[in-house]
Order: C-alpha cells, then sequence, then structure tokens
C-alpha cells in the first residue's frame, strides 16, 4: 500500500515578530553589541541613537541659539535701552530658574495630549506611522529652546556693546543708513567668531538634554531608538550583573559621543577666537 502525500504541504512559518528574550545574548560575530531583551541589534539601534541626538541638537541649535540667541542678542546690544533691558531680564529670570525641573513639567504637561495630537497628524498628513515619534520630538524640542538662547544672546550682547561704538558703525548711522542694515551688514561680521564658540561650547549639554529626558521617560518613546531610552533599559543593578552589554552597549558610545562634541567646540574655539589667533 502506497504512502498517501498530504493534499499540500503546510506553509513555511512567518519570521516571529520581536519578543522578550529570557536571556538576551551578548556580544557575537552576528551582534557586534549583543542585543536587547526583545532580540533587537544593539549596534543598530546605538546608530539610530545617534542619529537622534544629532539631529535634536541642530534642531535646537537652529532654532535657540541661531534664530532667538543671536537674534535677540544683536536687538539688545546695539539698540540698548529698554529694548536690552526686557531681553536682558527676561534671559535671567529663565536662567535663575531650575531648568530640568521646568522641562521634565513642560514634557509632561503634554503628554496628555500627544496620542489626539499624533492621530490627528497620521490620517491628515504626509507623516503616516511617524506621527508620534514627531509629536513627541518636537515637544522635546519646545522643552528646551527656552532655555538654549540666554547663553549665545549674553555673549553676543557684549560683542555688540562694543562693536556699535567702532567708527565705521557710527560713520553708518551718520549716512542715515537702518537700523537693520547696520545690525546685519556692520555689527553681524564682527560678532559671528565669538557667537559660533559660544554655540560650540554648549553643543554637548543640548544633547544631554535630550538623553536625559529620554532616559526620564519623558522624551522620545521606544521602539525609537534613543541613548537615553538605551540606557534606562540597562541600568538596573540587576540586569547590568545579568547582562551587562545592555547598558555599555549605549552607555559607552554615548559618552564618547559627548567627548567629540566637546573636542569639535575646543576646535571651533582654537580656530574662531582672535586672542587665540594673535598667539600664533
Amino acid at each position: 500500500m502506497r504512502h498517501l502525500r498530504p493534499a499540500h504541504r503546510s506553509p513555511r512559518p512567518l519570521p516571529a515578530e520581536p519578543h522578550p528574550r529570557r536571556h538576551p545574548p551578548g556580544p557575537s560575530a552576528e551582534h557586534w553589541l549583543g542585543t536587547d531583551a526583545l532580540g533587537r541589534d544593539l549596534a543598530s539601534r546605538v546608530i539610530y541613537a545617534a542619529r537622534t541626538t544629532v539631529v535634536f541638537t541642530i534642531v535646537v541649535l537652529i532654532s535657540g541659539s541661531l534664530v532667538l540667541g543671536l537674534g535677540l542678542g544683536l536687538l539688545a546690544g546695539y539698540r540698548g535701552g529698554w529694548v536690552d533691558t526686557l531681553i536682558m531680564r527676561v534671559g535671567e529670570v529663565l536662567a535663575g530658574l531650575p531648568t530640568l525641573l521646568l522641562m521634565l513639567a513642560i514634557t509632561a504637561a503634554f503628554r496628555t495630549r500627544i496620542n489626539d495630537v499624533a492621530f490627528w497628524l497620521q490620517d491628515n498628513t504626509f507623516l503616516g506611522s511617524d506621527a508620534r515619534t514627531f509629536v513627541k520630538f518636537s515637544i522635546i524640542v519646545f522643552a528646551t529652546v527656552p532655555f538654549a538662547w540666554i547663553g549665545t544672546s549674553r555673549i553676543v550682547r557684549s560683542q555688540a556693546l562694543a562693536i556699535r561704538e567702532e567708527t565705521y558703525v557710527l560713520a553708518a548711522e551718520a549716512m542715515g543708513a537702518s537700523s537693520w542694515r547696520i545690525i546685519f551688514r556692520h555689527i553681524l561680521p564682527g560678532v559671528l567668531p565669538l557667537f559660533v564658540v559660544g554655540v560650540s561650547a554648549g553643543m554637548a549639554g543640548t544633547a544631554g538634554a535630550e538623553v536625559t529626558l529620554s532616559f526620564l521617560g519623558l522624551g522620545i518613546d521606544p521602539p525609537t531608538a534613543s541613548f537615553g531610552s538605551l540606557i534606562a533599559a540597562g541600568a538596573g543593578p540587576q540586569t547590568f550583573e545579568r547582562y551587562p552589554h545592555l547598558l555599555l552597549a549605549p552607555a559607552i558610545p554615548v559618552t564618547l559621543f559627548f567627548f567629540a562634541w566637546n573636542l569639535l567646540g575646543d576646535a571651533l574655539v582654537d580656530l574662531l577666537e582672535p586672542r587665540t589667533q594673535a598667539l600664533r
């Protein structure tokens, strides 16, 4: 009697979705930094976390330091009077507040509205499934920008106060040049070197704000990779004792990342600082 073959073969099983593993494997030839509790490659997630931090830092520097810090510093330094007093007093009030606590309060206050805004953007814009990440990213940027312009504006203001007394600026005023022309044509070029130095000095702190908020659960949410959330996932004492790669894999790169920001700032200082150039 012949064997009866089944009418059809059973289909091949589909790849399983990521699921928690009881023992996340450590570094290997296939996964250089190991995998996390869901079986995801940590090296890939560290690279994407670096992208998140770089994009956040650039956005905050452009919106906070470049737009607010440079603009308000130039305005305060050139105009003087009540404009200077108002801008500087507002900056002093913000500088005297507990920055981290206010950032936590701002992000926590908007968390209840995240889902509503994200669902609307997902249905009505091109963002699609990335709408929630975009909303979370926008909130932590909004929480950081109000405190990112203060130091920059002080540096720009002090330089603008000195430049506005120069002969060429006084000559431009005597010839009837408008205030905006004097600011952007004559004062801005002299301010830019110190402005770049001031911004570069704060790049590591700006990146650290995103890492801190994500570590506390108020920044970028998983599954989007962030150094803060990766460190938080492996920061427990028992987790570190059993699976140290879960903490070391993101912690060592983020330390090197901050060190690289500081090196970049020092290089810009050496390149653009007038007193440094004079000593060469």
